[in-house]
């Protein structure tokens, strides 16, 4: 490109890992000026658990930036090990032999930590939390976005990237009010997670699961149930997540709620003494009510950008949580987008850009959304033909983990460039 490219102004919206990413890609390069807005009062990372990250993961920060390059280090990350073990059923206890979850290195971290790394160092004047986010409006065809926060103050960008949730507004300036894929749909499944000291999950769950040699993230697949634990060290917390189907659950309900009663007959078919531990601590934090988080879920959308607007993250999929892959997935993104937002050279050159993105790295995502499904039926308990065998569970988890842990970075890099620059040529 030649001559002095155009500062190009980009609005974030959301404070969460593939945000703070986002803008880490976009601080390298000096024509295009960031801010990054959160509605909370301080950046926090949403994950309630501590997260794997694969090698691919690991490189794509460097490609952000190669000044993270010890990022994980500082984060406190530690290699794991990942097991999944029957729950419930003639197979309890036994495990489930998947090889291609062994075949990534992997390393767990807790999200805040990894967060609170990516944001080090970035100047506080394009750090905004409490900043609540009312409207998002295009100033006219080409000519921008306008924020407007509670308050009244207003912003103009030349850039809006939304990352701000499944609840959030920015999906809806991108697919527009009426789109039968803007509102997100509730799964049937709800989660509770929860952190207990490392000698209080000691004393619950019994030590051959918490070794601490060998920091582990633990699965127990029940019927209709899914219990996780994760372990970093003695040192650490022990974070610990249930899942259950839900069949009477409202479309549009955040929670659902059962007496302790009810929470322990969801979890009555399962025997094992380890997760009998964990079901015990959970009850014992909740003695009256347990609100379980419903698990909300996007349609697939038609398109992840507009002229002057793109999402990335939770905003534009819901790649469930499983085994670190919507981490992954955001890491991508926010290297695809920034990667082709360094390109642009003038204000007429962001729709190529965001179009290239859109073509790239929504096919990935909702490739992504289908394996996290499929898998997580698995892991549920719910897949018919597996159903708690895992001698027929371990291949199709291999299958699954195949496609959604191997990261094609270099391969979308080359073709977002080259549509990009197709795109150029065309105007």
């Amino acid at each position: 490109m030649s001559g002095s490219p155009s500062t190009i102004r980009v609005a974030i919206i959301g404070g969460g890992i593939a945000s703070a990413a986002l803008l880490r890609g976009l601080l390298r390069h000096s024509h295009i000026a960031a801010d990054i807005y959160e509605s909370q009062p301080s950046f926090k990372a949403a994950e309630a658990h501590n997260i794997t990250l694969t090698s691919a993961a690991e490189e794509i920060l460097i490609k952000l930036d190669p000044s993270l390059d010890d990022c994980l280090s500082r984060a406190e990350a530690v290699y794991t090990a990942t097991d999944t073990r029957i729950a419930a059923g003639p197979y309890a206890g036994h495990l489930v032999e998947s090889p291609s979850t062994q075949d990534y290195k992997e390393r767990m971290v807790e999200p805040q930590k990894l967060l609170d790394e990516l944001l080090r160092g970035t100047p506080p004047r394009m750090i905004h939390a409490s900043s609540r986010i009312s409207s998002i409006t295009e100033i006219s065809p080409g000519g921008g976005v306008m924020l407007t926060f509670v308050g009244g103050t207003q912003k103009k960008y030349d850039v809006v990237v939304g990352a701000d949730g499944v609840h959030g507004i920015s999906r809806e300036f991108v697919l527009g009010p009426d789109d039968p894929a803007l509102r997100p749909q509730h799964t049937g499944v709800w989660r509770l997670p929860i952190k207990v000291p490392y000698k209080k999950a000691l004393d619950a769950m019994g030590p051959e699961f918490l070794d601490p040699r060998r920091p582990c993230l633990t699965s127990w697949i029940g019927d209709g149930t899914y219990l996780q634990h994760d372990f970093m060290g003695p040192e650490k917390d022990v974070h610990i997540t249930a899942y259950a189907v839900h069949s009477e659950y409202s479309p549009d309900a955040w929670a659902s709620l059962l007496t302790p009663e009810e929470f322990s007959a969801v979890f009555a078919s399962i025997p094992l003494p380890v997760c009998r531990g964990m079901i015990n601590l959970i009850q014992s934090l909740y003695t009256v009510q347990i609100a379980g988080i419903s698990y909300m879920q996007h349609k697939p959308a038609r398109t992840y950008v507009t002229r002057n607007a793109a999402l990335i993250d939770d905003a534009a999929h819901s790649v469930l949580a499983v085994r670190g892959v919507n981490a992954l997935i955001g890491l991508e993104e926010a290297y695809i987008l920034s990667m082709l937002l360094s390109r642009v050279a003038s204000k007429e050159a962001i729709p190529a850009a965001l179009q290239a993105f859109d073509h790239v790295c929504r096919p990935r995502a909702e490739e992504a959304v289908r394996h996290t499904i499929q898998a997580g039926l698995v892991t549920i308990g719910r897949d018919r033909e597996v159903g708690l065998d895992p001698y027929l569970m371990g291949p199709r988890l291999q299958y699954h983990w195949q496609v959604l842990k191997e990261s094609k970075i270099e391969a979308q890099q080359t073709a977002a460039i080259q549509l990009m620059d197709q795109l150029l040529m065309q105007h």
